[in-house]
């Protein structure tokens, strides 16, 4: 059994539906293993989505984290943050994070604590850019940093999760432009 492999096929079937409407049965088949194989691996269902989870950290997550650590400035980091929402084709059907995140009551304590800490990250990375832009004075604040943070966050969710409903991809990026306009009026 090739485990990168298996990642990668339970990666896009998780993120191509709901986690919670893949079974382990389901990604056997497709990655042609049997079931004994995949918990000789990865140990449980649990030990797979996290593992999944990891996986897609490494491979999409990554992007969004070297966006905010890139020190690129304000005003360019806005605009690669939606470009990423809007434009990246592998968010056309969400994104395998922010629907585990949604779905966490549904997964197993290894994987939503996986969920934990990588949001924890992420508002981590948000707040710290931010951080930056004020200490730069790119950024006004006019609001504490922590809640600046989750709001420009979740407004990168929500832009995803429009496009994946099926959204006009210049329309999110019109909507996604007017939220994250608070950060540079002057």
């Amino acid at each position: 059994m090739n485990a990168g492999q298996v990642l990668d096929v339970a990666m896009n079937a998780y993120w191509q539906s709901d986690p919670a409407d893949v079974s382990v049965n389901a990604i056997c088949q497709m990655a042609g293993i049997s079931k004994p194989s995949l918990y000789r691996e990865f140990g449980s269902e649990d030990g797979l989505s996290r593992a999944v989870l990891d996986h897609y950290a490494e491979q999409v997550l990554s992007e969004m984290f070297a966006v905010l650590h890139g020190g690129q400035g304000l005003h360019k980091t806005l605009d690669a943050l939606i470009d990423f929402a809007c434009d990246d084709p592998r968010m056309e059907t969400g994104c395998l994070f922010y629907k585990m995140r949604a779905g966490k009551h549904r997964l197993g304590s290894q994987t939503r604590a996986r969920v934990d800490e990588i949001d924890a990250a992420a508002q981590g990375a948000y707040a710290a850019f931010l951080q930056s832009s004020l200490d730069h004075g790119e950024w006004q604040g006019g609001m504490p940093v922590a809640a600046a943070a989750k709001y420009l966050g979740e407004q990168i969710a929500l832009g995803i999760t429009q496009r994946a409903s099926g959204e006009d991809p210049a329309r999110v990026r019109e909507m996604l432009t007017l939220a994250l306009s608070v950060f540079t009026r002057s």
